[in-house]
């Protein structure tokens, strides 16, 4: 039986998870804490301070709740914090009579040239896409084909050198070590896009607090992220604004909003604290909720367009986040809006399974049994050294 630790970095909260798997080799989550904190805005570093201290309080009660005494954790890194770069690299198959054995593939994966980048990024982990057989594409797994030359294009994946100091730090007060950084959004496609779309090229929509991540996939490889300013809070802070309520009554508001109903000139009464018990007009809270929800499908309109020219065709779209993916009817109308096909799919675990818990059970999925079959090579040597498996074959897919 393995086990894990798992934090993902979120725009608004912080994520702990514990997590094993059972006899069976089923997912298991022995414990889970969030910790709300200030968060960053795209590419500005969190602060150092509320960063610490959500960190220490959900791993200090993830520890108090399970048992387990954490040493060691996996951490989330989100696309703000990501780039990522292509390269492609070949080698001649040296059984004879030349069919295609996981050791080529495994030696192919292992000369995957990393490319350069500036002094403040670093590599994470490097992934294996489009393996080609002398000279054409294979669908699949190359296992076995009779070749003479096997190449594969990488997509490589860095890490913001600041933000892996900062967190870094923050957990080394605590006793507590980084044995991977790890891409959020190349673990959560694993996690919730099928296997056979990720092949054809998919594309992740992560809507968080503050902002969305959007990745294009190709197979099991992040080839590019890009982001998006409008999250969650935003919808919170509009109905708050505009109907003058507490950000707590606006959030409950928000979470029970339906899009698609026609609500008419009915209303709900909603309860303030310490003010009484006030009605709120459907119609004024559908106009508010939905003029921001036009605002975000206008801005990941242009931002889908950007990730899915890296895409040999355009497929569906995968969305998960707390941002608006837990709103009923909110994937319909982003579908509409923008003329995408969008989806929302999460495995079901022993425990959280709702979208917005998806980033942080995804890093559990990686960490236990999704490193070893989706031919990721974590770098090797310093901070980001994996705990996993450094080379895996294409083959072995979930």
């Amino acid at each position: 039986m393995k086990h894990c630790t798992v934090i993902d970095i979120g725009s608004s909260k912080i994520s702990c998870i514990s997590a094993g798997t059972s006899a069976d080799g089923a997912l298991v989550i022995h414990g889970a804490e969030q910790r709300p904190y200030p968060g960053y805005r795209l590419g500005r570093l969190p602060a150092v301070g509320p960063l610490s201290e959500a960190l220490y309080n959900a791993l200090s009660d993830l520890q108090e709740d399970t048992g387990l005494r954490i040493k060691n954790v996996t951490v989330g890194v989100p696309a703000p914090f990501v780039k990522t770069a292509v390269t492609t690299d070949e080698v001649r198959i040296a059984q004879r009579p030349g069919r295609i054995t996981e050791a080529d593939i495994a030696l192919l994966i292992a000369r995957g040239s990393d490319p350069e980048f500036p002094e403040d990024w670093e590599l994470m982990h490097s992934t294996p896409f489009d393996y080609t057989v002398d000279g054409t594409t294979c669908d699949g797994s190359p296992v076995g084909l009779p070749a003479d030359r096997l190449s594969a294009s990488f997509c490589h994946a860095f890490l913001d050198r600041d933000l892996g100091d900062l967190i870094s730090g923050a957990l080394d007060s605590m006793g507590v070590s980084v044995g991977s950084f790890v891409s959020t959004g190349m673990a959560c496609a694993s996690f919730t896009i099928p296997f056979a779309e990720r092949m054809k090229g998919a594309v992740l929509i992560d809507c968080g607090g503050t902002h969305c991540d959007v990745s294009a996939i190709r197979g099991n490889a992040l080839i590019r992220t890009e982001c998006v300013g409008i999250g969650g809070s935003h919808f919170t802070n509009d109905v708050a604004l505009a109907l003058r309520l507490p950000l707590s009554v606006a959030e409950d508001l928000k979470r029970r909003y339906v899009f698609g109903l026609d609500y008419g000139e009915s209303s709900q009464l909603v309860r303030i604290p310490n003010e009484g018990i006030f009605e709120i007009g459907n119609s004024t809270l559908q106009m508010i909720i939905e003029a921001r929800a036009e605002e975000l499908a206008g801005e990941l309109c242009s931002c889908l367009d950007s990730v899915e020219a890296e895409l040999p065709s355009r497929g569906p779209v995968y969305l998960v986040g707390g941002g608006i993916a837990p709103m009923r009817g909110g994937a319909e109308f982003l579908s509409a809006k923008t003329g995408r096909e969008i989806r929302v799919n999460v495995p079901k675990t022993s425990r959280m399974g709702s979208a917005s818990s998806a980033p942080a059970l995804s890093l559990a999925q990686f960490m236990l049994y999704g490193g070893a079959q989706t031919g990721v090579r974590q770098a090797s040597g310093g901070r980001v050294f994996g705990n996993i498996k450094e080379f895996f074959t294409a083959g072995n897919k979930r």
